[in-house]
């Protein structure tokens, strides 16, 4: 490192003091910002997730700042918007759990949000739920939510400063990535080829598995809605919402996640038959159909392949997944991948340099 080179020994007392006084403004900075961990971590996520989208607008010849506020306008507001509903429709399905502690779900996932403002038992979350299904405007939204105004507002400034965040990310990425390389590490440098290795990782990640994750779990939720549509009376998939986003965190279980639990319902919808009318038989063996055949041969011939990356190994990014949510709260499905991407390519790229050394 050249500035440990000095020929009067001066130079490196006064780099340590300089490196000393940066690792204090970094502690600073994390002391500073770490409420907004989650916030800005979701941020990153959402960066990689447009910069594919600004990027190809940018070779449009579109300006780098008009492709940013067009990724956030027409893909990151639809697409937060509806994970939202989708949330709220979920809590909803785990408070019809007689078992399921929502409040206490909802303390661990959000850490320091005033849960006792928010509708957390069955009823309170159904009657929140039905109005939203039959009007889902603003007039009628703002009722709702003004029995938690103050967390309701405190999350909505959470969630303007991200969208915030990541416009600047996507606006000023070749500008920030040309003043880290003049500035911070040189083209040729190993931390660079690690920096650029952590990157490529985030964006298979983020961008493959995460948003596949996403995806399957909305589109399930619609097809087992429409599936009980159309079922045999009695004879409803239980749950959809929940099992619609087991659907997709499964996906991340090689070879057979899917797979069993289609296998599952199906034994379930076949006995509900036999004790009902063998009749209705042809509602499992549909589901089967629907599910097991053509939904995931569409997710394993265009989703997979277009979305997911294939850097990692499959169990470490269900571990990462897994256990992301379970330390850290409801960020953690975007922090466990990241701190298993920074971990795994330095074991990759930086270590075997170290060790030859």
């Amino acid at each position: 490192m050249r500035w440990c080179v000095s020929s009067n020994g001066e130079r490196l007392p006064r780099t340590i003091g300089w490196w000393l006084f940066a690792l204090v403004l970094v502690l600073v900075l994390v002391v500073a910002l770490h409420t907004y961990l989650g916030w800005i971590v979701l941020g990153l996520f959402l960066y990689y997730v447009l910069r594919p989208v600004a990027r190809r607008l940018q070779r449009q010849g579109v300006s780098p700042g008009l492709s940013a506020f067009l990724s956030i306008g027409l893909i990151m507001l639809p697409f937060i918007t509806v994970l939202g509903v989708f949330t709220i429709l979920l809590l909803a399905e785990l408070a019809a759990i007689e078992a399921t502690d929502v409040e206490g779900l909802l303390q661990i996932l959000f850490p320091g949000v005033a849960i006792d403002t928010l509708p957390t038992s069955g009823d309170e979350l159904y009657a929140f739920v039905d109005v939203l299904r039959s009007d889902p405007t603003l007039a009628t939204l703002a009722p709702l939510v003004s029995g938690f105004v103050g967390t309701f507002t405190a999350q909505a400034f959470n969630a303007l400063i991200t969208i915030i965040f990541t416009f600047f990310l996507v606006r000023d990425e070749r500008r920030i990535a040309s003043w880290f390389r003049s500035t911070i590490v040189e083209r040729e440098s190993n931390a660079y080829e690690y920096l650029k290795a952590v990157d490529q990782g985030l964006s298979s990640v983020y961008f493959g598995y995460t948003l596949t994750i996403i995806v399957i779990s909305i589109v399930a939720v619609i097809i087992y809605n429409v599936l009980n549509l159309v079922a045999p009376p009695g004879l409803a998939i239980p749950h959809a919402i929940l099992l619609g986003s087991v659907t997709g965190l499964i996906s991340v279980i090689p070879l057979f996640g899917r797979s069993l639990l289609y296998g599952v319902i199906v034994l379930y919808l076949a006995i509900g038959a036999y004790q009902t009318n063998l009749a209705y038989l042809w509602f499992p063996i549909v589901f089967y159909v629907v599910m097991g055949i053509i939904f995931d041969n569409v997710i394993r011939t265009y989703v997979r392949p277009f979305l997911s990356g294939r850097l990692f190994h499959t169990g470490l990014v269900m571990f990462a997944y897994l256990l992301g949510p379970a330390i850290f709260g409801w960020y953690g499905i975007f922090l466990g991948p990241f701190i298993m991407v920074v971990t795994i390519q330095f074991l990759r790229v930086q270590l075997p340099k170290i060790h030859s050394v």
